[in-house]
Parts: C-alpha cells; structure tokens; sequence
C-alpha cells in the first residue's frame, strides 16, 4: 500500500507577501554565497555576511573601500578595464561565464572564484552586484583529474603513432590488396588522423593552460588576417549559401600577437559560427578600436544561427563542452580560444540569446610604436 501524498499547494492556496526594502537586508544575508555591491566610483556601498566570511574583513573595514582591495594585485590592471567595459555595457554575466577569477583574502593570500555580474538601477546611479564563491576545492578536483588526462593523453599518443604509421604503410601497398580491404585501410587511416588531432589539441590546451606554450607575439594587421581566412573559408559558406560580411576597418593600428594562435582563434570562430549558421544565413566580422581605449582592438564573430542554450553559456569555454548540435565537435576550440587571448593578456566574451544568434568578441593589444 502506497502512503498518502500531501496535496499540493496551489496559487488560491499561497498568501501574498509583501516585501518592502526592509527585507532586502535579510535576503542578502540569508543568501548562501558572497555578495558585494559595488557603486559607478567602485567603491563597496554593501556587503553580506557570507563576503565578510570569504575576505576576512568586518563591515566597517570594507564599506566605502574601493573593490580593488579584494582582487590580486596582478590582476588589478585587467579587471578595471573590465569593470569599465562593463559599465558601457551592463548585463548579467552567468557565474562561471568562461573567466578564470582569483581574489584576495584579507590576510592577502590569494583564491580562485567563481564570479557572476548583475546590476542594479538605484536613484543614486547603477550598481554593480558580484555573486561570489569560493571554488578552491572544485580547483584542486579539476587539477587532479587534468594530471589523470594528461597521463593518459601521453600514454595514447605513442602506439597511436606507431598504428598510424602502419595504416600509411599499407595505404602506399594499396594496389595488392582488394577494394573491400583499401576501403577498411582508408576508414581506420581517416579516424587514427581525427584521433592523432585530437590528442594534439588536448596537449595544447594543457600546454596553454600550465603556460608552456610559447608565443612568439609580432606586430600583424588584424585586417590582412580576417581577410585570409574569409578567402580560405568562404566555399565553406557557399555550400550553405552563408553571406559573410567583413566590417572591419583597414585603418585599424597593428596589434601585438602571435600571428598562428590568432589565427586559430580567428578559423575556429568563423568556421563555428558557419557550421551553426542555418542555410542563407549570415556570419558577420568586425574589428574596430575599443571605445575610449586607443590602446586596444576589439574582434566580434556573430552569426545568425539558432543562438547557445542559456544552461549552456557558463560552461561554454570549458574543455570537453559541446552542445546537442548534430555537427558538434570534440569541445576543445572554445577552451583554446579562451586559453590563447588570456595568454595574450585579454579576455573572450560570447553574448547570445535562443533564437538571436550568437556573437564572440575578444581584444587584444595594439603593438608599440617605439
């Protein structure tokens, strides 16, 4: 005999409550993670009881201080000029949305957060709110399991090789073998080729993420570039009947980069913003100096595709994330994408909304002139 179920509550059964601003200080304390509220100066205007518990600091010690007293000293340079590419632009940054944070403990010791944006309109101006967690043990569980990868990935990578190799053997013997068997040589040589790729585009993010990878950064014009790959890519496009729109400006200044990684960020976000693009689509590239910023250039990709899952977003340029899209790859471009702008000293952001598309946007450094 089954036990009785409670009946559930309906809309005629719930009370209506009415919060006033008084109850906004007890949600903010009741809530589980760090809050920090931050005004349009950047100096803190509130905080919960959870954000004093992260930092180590009371109240006192923290209200009408600016927000740089919680972030890393190294990290201080790129996180105002986010902070003022945010205020041009306020919108809800997903916790986690493809940032690797760290933040300063009031002791000064340093740990890694998972951090989200929101904003909120008050008659003294905009603030900015940050949703604060401690992820160190999510950290260390990842690094266990990047070592266990990266063991394996070296263990693979030598008989991979070696069968490889022999597969190519055959492949110049073909002519001695039937065609039933050049058609099983050609299938096992065609997926040791997309293994042997796979493996390598592991190492390289692992290598991109212990910071082993070296770059070798020239002055290069970003404009040239584009072009290239547009040329390279456009029959691609052609089979889908994609118009792709160059909008960017040749006057641009050079930027300091390493011309094969940009290019690889650059194929592998105009070569998904292709493939997710329906037919007669459109995929559009614009470059264009950082608003008030000389110092910097700023690429978008955006394509008029069906957009990214929202439960998608935050983890997008994590390793290993695909989306349930038929022609969905292996999950590593993104991750590289973001592991190469960040070796260059900037950061990638994508915005996207079901139905609308996505865009892909990243910066990087215009080169000296001295």
């Amino acid at each position: 005999m089954e036990p009785e179920r409670a009946p559930e509550a309906t809309a005629d059964d719930c009370a209506i409550t009415s919060f006033n601003e008084d109850s906004t200080p007890m949600i903010l304390e009741a809530a589980p993670i760090g809050i920090v509220a931050v005004d349009a100066t950047g100096c803190i205007v509130r905080v919960n009881r959870n954000a004093k518990h992260l930092f180590g600091y009371n109240e006192t010690e923290l209200i009408g201080q600016p927000l740089t007293i919680l972030i890393p000293e190294e990290s201080r340079e790129i996180h105002l000029r986010q902070c003022a590419e945010y205020t041009r632009d306020p919108h809800v940054r997903p916790m986690g949305s493809g940032l690797n944070l760290s933040a300063r403990h009031k002791d000064g010791s340093i740990f890694p957060a998972e951090i989200s944006l929101g904003f909120i309109e008050t008659p003294q101006g905009m603030l900015s709110v940050a949703f604060i967690i401690d992820v160190t043990q999510q950290r260390e569980a990842e690094q266990l399991r990047e070592t266990m990868i990266h063991t394996l990935v070296h263990d693979l990578r030598n008989p991979l090789s070696t069968i490889r190799t022999g597969l190519q053997v055959l492949e110049m013997e073909a002519t001695k073998l039937n065609k039933d068997q050049q058609t099983i040589i050609e299938i096992a040589l065609n997926n040791s080729e997309r293994m042997f790729k796979f493996i390598n585009a592991i190492l390289e993010v692992n290598q991109l993420e212990s910071g082993n990878l070296v770059l070798h950064p020239v002055a290069l014009q970003i404009h040239d570039l584009i072009g290239e790959l547009l040329a390279a890519l456009a029959p691609l496009a052609e089979q889908k009947g994609l118009k792709l729109l160059d909008d960017d400006s040749t006057d641009l200044a050079p930027v300091q980069a390493d011309a094969t990684i940009i290019t690889r960020v650059l194929e592998n976000l105009i070569g998904n913003a292709i493939k997710f693009t329906p037919e007669n689509g459109t995929v559009r590239i614009t470059a264009q100096q950082v608003a008030n910023d000389p110092t910097r250039v700023r690429v978008e990709v955006s394509d008029s595709g069906p957009g990214i899952a929202p439960e998608l977003l935050p983890r997008l340029f994590g390793k290993f994330v695909a989306g349930k899209h038929k022609e969905r790859g292996h999950g590593l471009g993104l991750a590289f994408c973001k592991l190469a702008i960040e070796a260059h000293g900037e950061h990638i952001e994508v915005k996207s909304s079901p139905g609308e598309g996505a865009t892909f946007w990243f910066t990087l450094p215009v080169a000296s002139t001295d």
